[in-house]
């Protein structure tokens, strides 16, 4: 299972910091630059078909944007500082 700090790893290192990227680019890249398992891919909750590494990577953003080093727009969009 992909943890956290992996998480924030990848963002740090593949996220451009000059544009703001769609939540959708950052699943894309912690899917490519991630090490995920079986695990990973299982569903986040008994009524949801979203796997388990998304709400992990949502729940990174969440985090970081209370730190202040990465900035949401408020339409799924982020900035890195």
């Amino acid at each position: 299972m992909i943890h956290f700090p992996e998480i924030w790893n990848i963002i740090r290192t593949y996220m451009p910091r000059e544009r703001w990227i769609s939540l959708d680019e950052i699943y894309q890249m912690v899917e490519r630059y991630g090490n995920l398992d079986v695990e990973d891919f299982e569903p986040q909750s008994p009524t949801s078909d979203i796997p388990k590494w998304k709400r992990n990577v949502r729940n990174v953003l969440q985090y970081r944007k209370g730190t202040g080093e990465i900035q949401w727009d408020r339409d799924a969009r982020y900035l890195l500082q």
